[in-house]
């Protein structure tokens, strides 16, 4: 079974490819299959049902979500490949005290900018229109330390899959570190179809300051602390 090729990294960190381009296109169908299902449903008026007790929602909104987020990271991390790529995908991590406080500002930093955003959307078009995410957010203490499990999850996967993964292969594929991390930024936009066009607008915005954020840190840890807080605090720090 022919192996891919190792991956290189540049002076700017970037990676060679990790996988082939079947692995990439495997994957980008399957994200584009499930926007495409959840878009369909919400347009149909089929959003998240309300299970009548904390626990029967956990199971039924909270547990799929986790098990779908770190099952797109283990293929990208493990699938089709001989070792582990996560040390890769997540680039440099916190070899000093004043790297970690700094990523830690920057992830801070850059959720307080997105509530901007935010807030400014809802200033212009009264709501983000997001009936999805508004089923979803957690009542009970026990769907509030869920939501925790699953904001950790998805913040974590979504970056190693998105800025990590994606960015890395279509930089390999296309020599063009910019138009990788505009593709990858539409791609995680469509990911959220089921929130309405507003939020595939925003959440591509979002994406792209995340991949540049990475590019520029040669790491995914400071966009990991944003998208982690950001996520947490929706749930836990609204209204």
């Amino acid at each position: 079974m022919e192996q891919p090729k190792p991956s290189i990294r540049t002076p700017h960190g970037d990676l060679g490819p990790l996988a082939p381009p079947w692995h990439t296109a495997a994957l980008v169908a399957v994200i584009c299959a499930v926007a495409a299902t959840g878009a369909l449903l919400m347009s149909r008026g089929v959003g998240v049902a309300r299970a009548p007790d904390p626990t029967s929602r956990i199971m039924v909104v909270y547990l799929p979500m986790i098990v779908v987020q770190w099952s797109l990271a283990l293929y990208v991390c493990r699938v089709g490949r001989s070792r582990n790529a996560l040390p890769s995908l997540l680039g440099e991590g916190w070899n000093s005290i004043g790297r970690a406080c700094t990523d830690i500002a920057i992830g801070l930093s850059g959720w307080l900018t997105i509530k901007a955003v935010e807030l400014a959307w809802v200033g212009v078009f009264g709501s983000h229109g997001g009936t999805s995410v508004v089923a979803m957010l957690p009542h009970s203490p026990s769907e509030r330390v869920a939501w925790v499990v699953v904001s950790v999850s998805v913040g974590f996967c979504e970056e190693i899959v998105y800025r990590g993964y994606l960015q890395s292969q279509l930089t390999a594929f296309t020599g063009r570190p910019t138009v990788a991390m505009a593709l990858q930024a539409a791609l995680f936009g469509i990911a959220h179809g089921d929130q309405g066009s507003g939020a595939v607008a925003r959440l591509a915005f979002y994406g792209l300051a995340l991949g540049v954020l990475a590019r520029w840190r040669r790491s995914r840890v400071a966009g990991i602390v944003c998208h982690v807080w950001t996520d947490i605090a929706s749930g836990l720090l609204r209204g």
